[in-house]
């Protein structure tokens, strides 16, 4: 039998009636608890505590599941900024609207809402509709952050592409499950349009990995939303390593990849156009080349 702290580990603590009755919850108990204020009734069928999420408890309220790049960004995956406002998802029959849904967006599902008891959509539901919600860059950052964590695999998006339009079968060739960031994801995403071949999360020994590797020799690295000191001298010790073995680093932070990429993809076709991303007669010279 599931217990009560199972029970809030599994589902963010918004759950059913009866999944709280399987607990070995009576009635008693759940009138006891929601007078104290433990729990608290969203609305019929479905109950709370005091400490869940209030998106999952407002996607409920509205007769729904949190779904799409709610859902994404609630699960943990890197999501890109959405704006105010939660994506729900009803079900296709639903025959009554709960609340005020003016401040969502709203996923009409044709599957079995029975199905599942959960109050959010599962990994592979999700990622179906932030396919058909968002734009493509922004899905593909919150496909390969699911296929990093593990959340799908790689059978799993393959059978969701094949339930969509043919459009989306590109995907299987944009995504990579080595990316580490939605920041990663949209550079190598556009850089790999200019051309040159690119890798990602490259290993260099006595170094670690790298996110980009543009050419022979052109590394592109991908700052998240906020640098710490201790990280920003342990990168720039690893660009000055890297400098010395012949590379050549350029390094972007979120505002650069998100509002100034214009800016980013001038200087790396300006780098390009100078031949800087292959390895030239002096570097061999030298014995830089691996």
């Amino acid at each position: 039998m599931t217990t009560y702290a199972e029970l809030i580990r599994k589902t963010g603590g918004v759950f059913r009636t009866s999944q709280l009755r399987a607990t070995g919850a009576t009635a008693a108990h759940i009138r006891s608890a929601v007078a104290d204020g433990t729990l608290s009734r969203i609305r019929k069928g479905w109950f709370g505590t005091s400490d869940a999420a209030p998106e999952l408890i407002h996607a409920v309220s509205l007769g729904g599941r949190l779904a799409c790049v709610s859902a994404a960004k609630y699960s943990g995956l890197w999501t890109p900024d959405h704006g105010p406002g939660i994506h729900i998802a009803r079900p296709a029959h639903a025959g009554r609207t709960f609340g005020d849904p003016t401040d969502c967006v709203e996923h009409w599902q044709s599957s079995t809402w029975g199905s599942t008891e959960s109050a959010i959509e599962s990994p592979t539901a999700l990622l179906r509709q932030v396919l058909l919600c968002c734009e493509y860059e922004d899905a593909l950052t919150m496909i390969d952050s699911a296929l990093n964590q593990r959340r799908v695999t790689a059978s799993e998006l393959k059978k969701l592409l094949a339930s969509l339009p043919p459009r989306f079968s590109r995907v299987l060739d944009d995504a990579d499950p080595a990316s580490e960031s939605g920041l990663e994801t949209l550079c190598r995403y556009r850089l790999r349009q200019l051309g040159p071949a690119l890798r990602s999360q490259v290993a260099f020994s006595g170094i670690g990995r790298v996110d980009l590797v543009l050419g022979d020799r052109l590394i592109i690295e991908a700052d998240g939303r906020e640098t710490h000191e201790s990280s920003f001298l342990r990168d720039r010790t690893r660009d000055l390593a890297l400098m010395r073995r012949g590379y050549l680093v350029v390094r972007v932070g979120y505002h650069h990849v998100v509002n100034e990429w214009q800016l980013v993809e001038q200087t790396v076709r300006a780098l390009l156009i100078r031949r800087e991303h292959v390895w030239s007669a002096a570097h061999r010279r030298e014995g830089l080349v691996p």
